[in-house]
This record gives structure tokens, C-alpha cells and sequence, in this order.
């Protein structure tokens, strides 16, 4: 099985994707792992051959769970997908998640990356504004094989 995730900021990508991995034992891929070698003296940007060539890995798999909002240089994957999700949920649901993501950052010890709320926000905004757009008309051709979940509910029923 080849399965997909795609969708906003904290929209519940992760989410979904480990608890897929947990029915199926999937790996989950997250591309954000690919775009960011963690390091404890701060975080690398890879370079885009260095992520292509990790990505090209996954793929040759037999079988992989790739989740992450990036979707401009992943034709591929979509292309060799069995599944795709889309996590479209409600503007408010997202938002409240954002709110509850930053609020638990600033109340333990969370990374770097989550301890700010400006770029969640504009993230997020992006999504509205045009990446949505720009996805959805890029999975037109899988339509068959593209689930859009709408509401945390139905996510935490998937079966």
C-alpha cells in the first residue's frame, strides 16, 4: 500500500499518518524530515538534490506512508499513490489547532520550530489563499483515488 497525506498546517497530517502506520505498520515519512535534518546545534535545510534523492528511496519501496503540506516538486508521489488524503477541514478547526499547538509549546518544552505563532498563521493563510487551489486542481487526474476528509470526526473513524 502507497498512501498520501496532504494538507494544511496542523490539520492533523501527523496525526492521520501514525495512526494509519499503527493499523497497517507503514513508516511514515514526514517531508518536513526530509526538508529539515534536526540537529541539537539547530536545524539544516537540505539541499533539494539531497531531499530528492531520500524521497527517490521511499518510493522504490514497496510500499510507504508519506505525509507534509509540500506538494510542488511531488508529482511522483502522487503519481504512485494508491490512496491520497486531503485534510480540508474548517478554517476554525485549523485555527483552534494552531491556538492549542502554540499554547502546549509555550507550556512544555517543545522545538524551536513550534515555540512561534506568526508562521503558523501565514502558513496556514497561504493554504487559504492559494495552496488549496493549486492542490486540488493538481490531484484532478486522481480523482479516484483522492479521499478529502472534512472534520476531525471522520478522520478519528477511518478506517
Amino acid at each position: 500500500m502507497k498512501i498520501r497525506i496532504i494538507g494544511p498546517v496542523v490539520s492533523g497530517k501527523t496525526t492521520l499518518a501514525h495512526q494509519i502506520s499503527a493499523r497497517t505498520g507503514l513508516t511514515v515519512t514526514s517531508l518536513d524530515g526530509l526538508n529539515w535534518e534536526r540537529l541539537t546545534q539547530g536545524d539544516r535545510h537540505r539541499e533539494p538534490a539531497e531531499r530528492q534523492a531520500i524521497l527517490d528511496r521511499v518510493l522504490r519501496q514497496d510500499s510507504w506512508l508519506i505525509e507534509g503540506t509540500q506538494y510542488r516538486s511531488g508529482q511522483a508521489v502522487f503519481d504512485a499513490a494508491d490512496i491520497i488524503y486531503v485534510m480540508d477541514l474548517p478554517c476554525w478547526q485549523v485555527y483552534c489547532a494552531i491556538a492549542k499547538r502554540w499554547l502546549q509549546s509555550r507550556a512544555h518544552q517543545a522545538p524551536a520550530q513550534y515555540h512561534e505563532l506568526r508562521p503558523y498563521l501565514y502558513w496556514y493563510g497561504q493554504w487559504v489563499t492559494s495552496e488549496r487551489q493549486a492542490v486540488m486542481a493538481m490531484l484532478t487526474p486522481y480523482a479516484e483515488k483522492t479521499i478529502i476528509l472534512k472534520s476531525f470526526d471522520k478522520i478519528n473513524r477511518l478506517e
